[in-house]
């Protein structure tokens, strides 16, 4: 296990600035100017992640979000929404030169060997949904099941999405380590409460938090889980490091340019 790719744990941090670091990131590898790079972070406050094309006005109660204390940012990648609270988020940034296969499905069926050896690593045996789209769309990420999922026991676990720029791809993705969907599906627009609380059945029973299986699992063991993880699935040592000085900059720049605003200017990339 010679290669050397870099782990990074950026602590606690605002919603927009978690989003700008994991573009800041990419953009450097793309660079060239540092390694593929697996990062762990959590959330000042609660927070919604909407998936880049999704309409707050159409799938989001922005006034039930205000009053619970939730923020809201939009993800440079694709997918639906995803709460984050009493959960574990990552992100990989990776190119093809070092091994990633061309295709977005090919992609996440590659990385999923890391998620796959990091619920292991927590005692969980999972699987990579064969779901190719979800029979029940849904504003929340975790109601609609995709080839990018994992499940263990037929429940969803982690949800992630990717967005591609040239040959480098960034990965995120959300593990809920507790039940907070009830919370979750409050902020959610539905045209009455019958129909929310169908969706909130449905998604209660497709997906479970990660303390279903793994009850004494904390945040640490799940982050070393992860590096671990994915140094064996990858065959390289995710060593730890930290965020260049550029880094730091290009992310508190996109703050202020993109990841603090929830509307953007459009962008040509490709993502899913």
């Amino acid at each position: 296990m010679h290669k050397l790719y870099r782990f990074i744990d950026t602590q606690v941090q605002d919603a927009a600035l978690n989003m700008a670091i994991d573009e800041a990131v990419h953009i450097h590898h793309l660079r060239g100017d540092v390694p593929p790079t697996l990062r762990v972070f959590r959330w000042k406050q609660p927070s919604i992640s909407l998936g880049r094309f999704q309409s707050v006005e159409r799938e989001i109660e922005s006034e039930r979000c205000r009053q619970l204390g939730v923020a809201l940012v939009r993800r440079p990648t694709g997918g639906r929404a995803v709460y984050h609270r009493d959960e574990f988020t990552y992100s990989i940034v990776i190119g093809k030169r070092y091994g990633v296969p061309a295709g977005v499905v090919a992609a996440y069926a590659y990385l999923a060997q890391g998620l796959l050896a990091a619920l292991q690593n927590l005692g969980v045996r999972a699987e990579l949904s064969d779901e190719r789209v979800s029979k029940h769309p849904s504003a929340a990420c975790f109601a609609s099941s995709t080839q990018a999922d994992l499940t263990s026991g037929g429940f969803k676990l982690v949800g992630s999405a990717q967005v591609w720029k040239d040959d480098v791809l960034l990965q995120q993705g959300s593990l809920p380590l507790d039940d907070r969907a009830a919370e979750f599906f409050s902020m959610l627009r539905y045209p009455g409460e019958e129909a929310r609380e169908e969706a909130l059945a449905l998604y209660r029973e497709k997906t479970t938090p990660l303390h279903t299986f793994a009850p004494t699992a904390s945040w640490e063991d799940v982050a070393e889980a992860f590096r671990s993880g994915f140094s064996t699935a990858l065959q390289a040592e995710f060593v730890p490091g930290e965020l260049s000085e550029s880094e730091w900059e290009l992310a508190r720049q996109l703050v202020e340019e993109k990841y603090g605003k929830l509307e953007w200017r459009k962008e040509r990339v490709r993502l899913v």
